[in-house]
Protein backbone atom coordinates (compact mmCIF):
# COMPACT_ATOMS: atom_id res chain seq x y z
CA UNK A 1 0.00 0.00 0.00
CA UNK A 2 1.36 3.54 -1.26
CA UNK A 3 0.07 6.72 -0.05
CA UNK A 4 0.82 8.77 -2.66
CA UNK A 5 2.07 12.78 -2.40
CA UNK A 6 -0.19 13.54 -4.98
CA UNK A 7 -3.27 12.36 -3.20
CA UNK A 8 -3.00 12.11 0.27
CA UNK A 9 -6.44 11.10 0.97
CA UNK A 10 -6.12 8.36 -1.45
CA UNK A 11 -4.45 4.73 -1.08
CA UNK A 12 -2.51 3.25 -3.72
CA UNK A 13 -2.84 -0.47 -3.64
CA UNK A 14 -0.26 -2.15 -5.41
CA UNK A 15 -0.87 -6.44 -6.06
CA UNK A 16 2.25 -8.30 -6.52
CA UNK A 17 3.57 -11.52 -6.12
CA UNK A 18 4.53 -12.89 -3.08
CA UNK A 19 6.77 -15.92 -3.91
CA UNK A 20 8.55 -17.30 -6.94
CA UNK A 21 6.23 -19.96 -6.65
CA UNK A 22 3.65 -17.33 -7.46
CA UNK A 23 5.35 -16.06 -10.92
CA UNK A 24 3.56 -16.35 -14.06
CA UNK A 25 5.65 -17.83 -16.92
CA UNK A 26 6.30 -14.26 -18.31
CA UNK A 27 6.89 -12.77 -14.65
CA UNK A 28 9.89 -16.05 -14.30
CA UNK A 29 10.92 -15.52 -17.47
CA UNK A 30 11.48 -11.28 -16.65
CA UNK A 31 12.94 -11.97 -13.44
CA UNK A 32 15.69 -14.33 -15.30
CA UNK A 33 16.05 -11.32 -17.92
CA UNK A 34 17.00 -9.44 -15.49
CA UNK A 35 19.34 -11.38 -13.84
CA UNK A 36 21.21 -12.44 -16.48
CA UNK A 37 21.57 -8.30 -17.68
CA UNK A 38 23.74 -8.17 -13.84
CA UNK A 39 20.87 -6.04 -12.12
CA UNK A 40 21.73 -5.29 -8.15
CA UNK A 41 19.25 -6.93 -5.19
CA UNK A 42 17.77 -3.16 -5.49
CA UNK A 43 17.38 -2.73 -9.74
CA UNK A 44 16.35 -6.58 -9.63
CA UNK A 45 13.37 -5.79 -7.33
CA UNK A 46 11.99 -1.97 -8.66
CA UNK A 47 12.40 -3.14 -12.56
CA UNK A 48 9.77 -6.04 -11.09
CA UNK A 49 7.71 -3.51 -9.09
CA UNK A 50 7.03 -1.30 -12.45
CA UNK A 51 6.35 -4.11 -14.64
CA UNK A 52 4.20 -5.74 -12.18
CA UNK A 53 2.23 -3.30 -10.62
CA UNK A 54 2.19 -1.76 -13.24
CA UNK A 55 3.23 1.52 -12.90
CA UNK A 56 3.57 3.56 -16.01
CA UNK A 57 5.27 6.62 -17.16
CA UNK A 58 7.86 6.26 -14.86
CA UNK A 59 9.97 9.31 -14.64
CA UNK A 60 12.55 9.94 -12.27
CA UNK A 61 12.15 13.28 -10.22
CA UNK A 62 14.31 15.44 -7.17
CA UNK A 63 12.17 13.09 -4.39
CA UNK A 64 11.54 9.80 -6.09
CA UNK A 65 8.91 8.94 -9.25
CA UNK A 66 6.38 10.40 -10.99
CA UNK A 67 3.94 7.74 -12.71
CA UNK A 68 0.65 6.55 -14.09
CA UNK A 69 -1.25 4.35 -12.66
CA UNK A 70 -4.74 3.10 -13.26
CA UNK A 71 -5.01 5.96 -15.71
CA UNK A 72 -4.70 8.74 -12.02
CA UNK A 73 -1.12 10.16 -11.93
CA UNK A 74 1.36 10.15 -8.60
CA UNK A 75 3.96 11.31 -7.68
CA UNK A 76 6.05 8.51 -4.98
CA UNK A 77 9.12 9.20 -2.74
CA UNK A 78 12.12 7.18 -2.18
CA UNK A 79 11.00 6.55 1.13
CA UNK A 80 7.35 5.23 -0.04
CA UNK A 81 9.31 2.73 -2.76
CA UNK A 82 12.03 1.86 -0.73
CA UNK A 83 9.41 0.87 1.67
CA UNK A 84 7.02 -1.66 -0.87
CA UNK A 85 10.29 -2.95 -2.21
CA UNK A 86 10.57 -4.95 0.87
CA UNK A 87 7.76 -6.70 -0.60
CA UNK A 88 10.07 -8.39 -3.20
CA UNK A 89 12.79 -9.11 -0.58
CA UNK A 90 12.16 -12.85 -1.57
CA UNK A 91 13.66 -11.76 -4.85
CA UNK A 92 17.19 -11.55 -3.67
CA UNK A 93 17.15 -15.47 -2.06
CA UNK A 94 17.08 -18.91 -4.14
CA UNK A 95 13.23 -20.33 -4.05
CA UNK A 96 12.63 -22.41 -1.75
CA UNK A 97 10.97 -25.15 -3.93
CA UNK A 98 11.96 -25.50 -7.62
CA UNK A 99 11.00 -23.29 -10.48
CA UNK A 100 11.76 -23.28 -13.86
CA UNK A 101 10.63 -21.95 -17.33
CA UNK A 102 7.80 -24.32 -18.18
CA UNK A 103 9.24 -24.54 -22.40
CA UNK A 104 11.72 -23.31 -24.36
CA UNK A 105 10.08 -22.54 -27.41
CA UNK A 106 8.17 -26.10 -27.92
CA UNK A 107 10.04 -28.16 -25.98
CA UNK A 108 7.92 -28.81 -22.35
CA UNK A 109 10.03 -29.36 -18.92
CA UNK A 110 9.59 -31.83 -17.20
CA UNK A 111 8.15 -32.24 -13.50
CA UNK A 112 9.77 -29.26 -11.54
CA UNK A 113 10.96 -31.70 -8.91
CA UNK A 114 12.86 -34.34 -11.84
CA UNK A 115 9.88 -36.55 -11.19
CA UNK A 116 9.54 -38.77 -14.11
CA UNK A 117 13.49 -38.78 -15.49
CA UNK A 118 15.54 -41.50 -15.14
CA UNK A 119 18.33 -42.05 -12.71
CA UNK A 120 20.79 -42.33 -15.63
CA UNK A 121 19.49 -38.40 -16.57
CA UNK A 122 20.22 -37.12 -13.29
CA UNK A 123 24.06 -38.27 -13.19
CA UNK A 124 23.96 -36.52 -16.38
CA UNK A 125 22.85 -33.16 -15.14
CA UNK A 126 24.54 -33.68 -11.89
CA UNK A 127 27.90 -34.12 -13.89
CA UNK A 128 27.10 -31.17 -16.29
CA UNK A 129 26.24 -29.30 -13.00
CA UNK A 130 29.13 -29.68 -11.02
CA UNK A 131 31.32 -28.87 -14.00
CA UNK A 132 29.53 -25.38 -14.33
CA UNK A 133 29.85 -24.65 -10.73
CA UNK A 134 33.94 -24.98 -11.31
CA UNK A 135 34.11 -23.72 -14.65
CA UNK A 136 31.27 -21.43 -15.46
CA UNK A 137 31.19 -22.78 -18.65
CA UNK A 138 28.01 -21.57 -20.37
CA UNK A 139 27.98 -24.35 -22.85
CA UNK A 140 27.27 -27.14 -19.93
CA UNK A 141 24.32 -25.19 -18.81
CA UNK A 142 23.00 -25.51 -22.94
CA UNK A 143 23.38 -29.39 -22.65
CA UNK A 144 21.13 -29.55 -19.27
CA UNK A 145 18.64 -27.85 -20.94
CA UNK A 146 18.14 -30.64 -23.77
CA UNK A 147 17.89 -32.83 -20.78
CA UNK A 148 15.42 -31.08 -18.50
CA UNK A 149 13.97 -30.13 -21.99
CA UNK A 150 13.56 -33.83 -23.47
CA UNK A 151 12.50 -32.36 -27.07
CA UNK A 152 14.90 -29.52 -27.15
CA UNK A 153 17.07 -30.26 -30.20
CA UNK A 154 20.81 -28.38 -28.89
CA UNK A 155 21.25 -24.99 -29.42
CA UNK A 156 22.55 -21.79 -27.90
CA UNK A 157 19.97 -20.78 -25.32
CA UNK A 158 19.04 -17.27 -24.59
CA UNK A 159 21.44 -15.64 -21.53
CA UNK A 160 17.14 -15.80 -19.51
CA UNK A 161 16.84 -19.39 -20.35
CA UNK A 162 20.57 -20.61 -19.12
CA UNK A 163 20.15 -18.35 -15.90
CA UNK A 164 16.45 -20.59 -15.79
CA UNK A 165 18.42 -23.94 -16.27
CA UNK A 166 21.01 -22.91 -13.27
CA UNK A 167 18.46 -21.91 -10.94
CA UNK A 168 15.89 -25.11 -11.87
CA UNK A 169 18.46 -27.30 -11.19
CA UNK A 170 19.99 -25.71 -8.52
CA UNK A 171 16.64 -25.16 -6.47
CA UNK A 172 15.87 -28.96 -6.96
CA UNK A 173 19.48 -30.19 -6.32
CA UNK A 174 18.90 -28.39 -2.64
CA UNK A 175 15.38 -29.39 -2.52
CA UNK A 176 16.63 -33.08 -3.11
CA UNK A 177 19.41 -33.26 -0.58
CA UNK A 178 16.87 -31.92 1.96
CA UNK A 179 15.07 -35.13 1.11
CA UNK A 180 17.58 -37.61 1.13
CA UNK A 181 19.68 -36.53 4.21
CA UNK A 182 21.66 -39.61 4.54
CA UNK A 183 22.97 -39.82 1.29
CA UNK A 184 23.23 -36.06 0.36
CA UNK A 185 26.06 -35.40 2.69
CA UNK A 186 27.32 -31.63 2.71
CA UNK A 187 30.96 -30.75 2.62
CA UNK A 188 32.86 -28.06 3.22
CA UNK A 189 35.47 -28.53 0.15
CA UNK A 190 35.46 -25.99 -2.17
CA UNK A 191 34.97 -27.76 -5.79
CA UNK A 192 37.87 -27.88 -7.83
CA UNK A 193 39.05 -28.66 -11.31
CA UNK A 194 41.70 -30.67 -10.33
CA UNK A 195 41.01 -34.39 -10.92
CA UNK A 196 37.12 -33.11 -11.30
CA UNK A 197 36.14 -35.45 -13.94
CA UNK A 198 37.59 -38.96 -12.29
CA UNK A 199 36.01 -37.93 -9.24
CA UNK A 200 32.61 -37.52 -10.71
CA UNK A 201 33.25 -40.86 -12.68
CA UNK A 202 33.96 -42.34 -9.71
CA UNK A 203 30.81 -41.24 -7.39
CA UNK A 204 28.84 -42.22 -10.18
CA UNK A 205 30.50 -45.77 -10.51
CA UNK A 206 30.02 -45.91 -6.67
CA UNK A 207 26.28 -45.09 -6.78
CA UNK A 208 25.34 -47.52 -9.69
CA UNK A 209 27.40 -50.59 -7.92
CA UNK A 210 25.24 -49.92 -5.02
CA UNK A 211 22.35 -50.07 -6.11
CA UNK A 212 23.09 -53.31 -8.43
CA UNK A 213 25.03 -54.64 -5.49
CA UNK A 214 27.78 -55.59 -7.89
CA UNK A 215 25.57 -57.39 -9.93
CA UNK A 216 26.56 -55.72 -13.70
CA UNK A 217 23.58 -57.61 -15.55
CA UNK A 218 21.20 -55.20 -13.57
CA UNK A 219 23.07 -51.53 -14.51
CA UNK A 220 20.73 -51.29 -17.35
CA UNK A 221 17.51 -51.51 -15.32
CA UNK A 222 19.22 -49.41 -12.95
CA UNK A 223 20.06 -46.56 -15.14
CA UNK A 224 16.24 -46.75 -16.10
CA UNK A 225 14.94 -46.14 -12.63
CA UNK A 226 12.75 -43.07 -11.98
CA UNK A 227 15.78 -40.99 -10.08
CA UNK A 228 13.62 -40.70 -7.11
CA UNK A 229 12.99 -44.33 -6.60
CA UNK A 230 16.84 -44.63 -7.08
CA UNK A 231 17.74 -42.05 -4.84
CA UNK A 232 14.93 -43.73 -2.13
CA UNK A 233 17.01 -46.79 -2.20
CA UNK A 234 20.63 -45.24 -1.56
CA UNK A 235 19.66 -42.74 0.87
CA UNK A 236 18.09 -46.28 2.69
CA UNK A 237 21.51 -48.10 2.47
CA UNK A 238 23.82 -44.67 3.65
CA UNK A 239 21.87 -44.40 6.41
CA UNK A 240 22.24 -48.30 7.37
CA UNK A 241 26.03 -47.60 6.78
CA UNK A 242 25.65 -44.52 9.21
CA UNK A 243 24.05 -47.01 11.49
CA UNK A 244 26.46 -50.17 11.47
CA UNK A 245 29.62 -47.42 11.80
CA UNK A 246 27.57 -46.31 15.32
CA UNK A 247 27.37 -50.00 16.28
CA UNK A 248 31.25 -50.45 15.61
Amino acid sequence: RLDPTTSPMETLNLILPKSWQELSPDQLRYVFFLLSEGCSPAELKTYALFRWAPLQDVQKTDIGVFCRYAGKEYHLTSLQLAEVLTALSWLEQLPAVPVRLSSIGKAQAVEADLTGITFESFLILENLYQGYLVTKDDTLLDEMATVLYPSLKPKTLLPEERIGVFYWYATAKQSIAKTYTHFFVTSDVPPSTTGMQERLQQAMNNQIRALTKGDITKEALVLKMDVHRALVELDAQAREYEELKKIK
